[in-house]
């Protein structure tokens, strides 16, 4: 089973990058997909345009997220494929978490 959700952000590849780029994220992303817990294994990197990673749970699911800078924003497009369970409303609450404002604290002068 392969599911996939696309959207345009308003936020730059880089922006996005930093928030993909992340282990403890990739690991709540795929608890998510695939309930469970266990260890994310990156399995294609190529900064600021792509990120492929694998967690291997009661079944194994494997994530693509492509990111593509257009006009004001970047769309990112995002793929998991198992062999069944993946909810599409999933994908769509990562790219919500994507497009969410990051919150950061205040720096002290």
């Amino acid at each position: 089973m392969k599911i996939t959700a696309t959207r345009t952000l308003v936020k730059s590849a880089p922006e996005l990058w930093e928030l993909l780029d992340d282990e403890p994220q990739l690991r709540h992303w795929s608890a998510q997909l695939c309930e469970g817990d266990g260890a994310v294994e990156v399995t294609a990197r190529e900064p600021g345009r792509l990120l492929a990673w694998r967690s291997d749970r009661a079944q194994t699911v494997k994530v693509k997220v492509k990111l593509v800078e257009k006009g004001f924003g970047t769309q990112v497009a995002i793929s998991a494929k198992a062999e069944d369970g993946l909810e599409q409303d999933v994908l769509d609450q990562v790219l919500e978490d994507l497009a969410e404002p990051q919150r950061r604290p205040f720096s002290a002068v």
